[in-house]
C-alpha cells in the first residue's frame, strides 16, 4: 500500500509529460479530490495510505487529466466569487475575470437601489447566485435554453439558500422575463468557430466544455447583438446592461449598446488590463 506522498511525483510526471502547465497542481488537487480532504490536509498528511480504491481511481483521474479533461469537471466543482459551485460538461466553468461583470452589477444595483437583476445564459448560476449571496435585497431571474445547465443552477441555487431570490426559466436570453428589469448580466458566447478550434489545441478547457455556451457565428457577436436588440422591451429607463466580451469587441459592443439603448456607456478593464466588460446604461 502507497502513501499519499507516494503517489504525487508520479503523477505530477505523467502530467508534465502531457503539457499540462499547471502539472504538479493539478496532481495535488486531484490527489486531495480522491482522498476526500483539503489540499492543505494532503500536505500536513502525506505519509497517510491510500487504499487500492484511491490508488485507482487516482490514476484514472491523472490519465483523465492527461488526455486534457479540466480539473473541475474531474472535481465536480469550481471556485468562483468565493463561491463553491457545482459543474459538468453540461455548462461552461466560471472564469476570474468573470467576478468583474459581478461586481460591476453589485455596485449599480446598490447604488441605485434597484434590485431587479436579469442574468442571461446563466449556466452553472454562477453570475446570478453570485449577485444574490452577496446583496440580500436582489432578485435576480436567470435564463438558459439549456435545460441541463438549469438543473445545476437549480442544484447551486439551493446549496448557496438563494432559491427563493434566484427563479430560474428555460428560454433564449432575455425572452422568458416578463416585465423590465434594473439591470442585465451577459456572459453570453463570445468566440469565433475558428478561435475555439485553436484555442482548444492549447489544452484549454474548451475541448470539453458545450460549444452553445462559448461558439457565436463569424465574429463572435451573433448572440450579444441578439440580446443587445431585445433590451429595449426589457431594460427599464435608467436601467443598466452588462456584457462580458473578448477584449477586440469592445469597441463593437459599445456601438451596439449606443444604437439599441441611446444612453451612455463606458468599458471596464479586467485585472490584466484588458477591456472585459461593456456597460450601457439607458437614457
Amino acid at each position: 500500500m502507497i502513501t499519499r506522498g507516494d503517489a504525487r511525483p508520479d503523477a505530477a510526471a505523467r502530467l508534465r509529460a502531457a503539457a499540462d502547465p499547471s502539472a504538479a497542481l493539478d496532481a495535488d488537487l486531484l490527489l486531495a479530490h480522491v482522498c476526500g480532504i483539503s489540499k492543505e490536509a494532503l500536505y500536513a498528511h502525506l505519509d497517510a495510505p491510500l487504499t487500492s480504491e484511491q490508488e485507482q481511481a487516482y490514476r484514472d483521474l491523472v490519465e483523465r487529466r492527461a488526455a486534457g479533461e479540466p480539473v473541475a469537471y474531474l472535481r465536480g466543482h469550481k471556485e468562483f466569487f468565493g463561491l463553491r459551485f457545482a459543474v459538468d460538461r453540461r455548462v461552461l466553468i466560471p472564469r476570474p475575470e468573470t467576478e468583474l461583470l459581478v461586481e460591476a452589477v453589485l455596485a449599480f444595483i446598490r447604488t441605485t437601489g434597484r434590485m431587479r437583476v436579469a442574468d442571461v445564459g446563466t449556466g452553472s448560476g454562477a453570475i446570478a447566485i453570485a449577485v444574490a449571496a452577496s446583496e440580500p435585497r436582489a432578485h435576480v431571474v436567470a435564463t438558459d435554453v439549456s435545460a441541463g445547465a438549469l438543473a445545476v443552477a437549480r442544484t447551486n441555487a439551493a446549496a448557496h439558500q438563494v432559491s427563493d431570490r434566484v427563479d430560474l426559466r428555460q428560454g433564449d436570453l432575455l425572452g422568458p422575463i416578463g416585465g423590465q428589469v434594473d439591470a442585465v448580466a451577459a456572459n453570453l458566447p463570445y468566440l469565433r468557430p475558428e478561435a475555439v478550434e485553436h484555442l482548444a489545441g492549447d489544452r484549454t478547457s474548451l475541448a470539453f466544455e458545450p460549444p452553445v455556451a462559448v461558439v457565436a457565428g463569424p465574429d463572435g457577436l451573433d448572440v450579444i447583438r441578439r440580446c443587445v436588440d431585445q433590451l429595449p422591451e426589457r431594460l427599464a429607463p435608467g436601467g443598466a446592461a452588462f456584457f462580458e466580451c473578448d477584449p477586440p469587441q469592445a469597441d463593437t459592443v459599445q456601438e451596439l449598446l449606443r444604437g439599441r439603448i441611446r444612453g451612455t456607456t463606458r468599458v471596464l478593464r479586467d485585472l490584466t488590463g484588458s477591456p472585459r466588460v461593456v456597460e450601457g446604461q439607458r437614457g
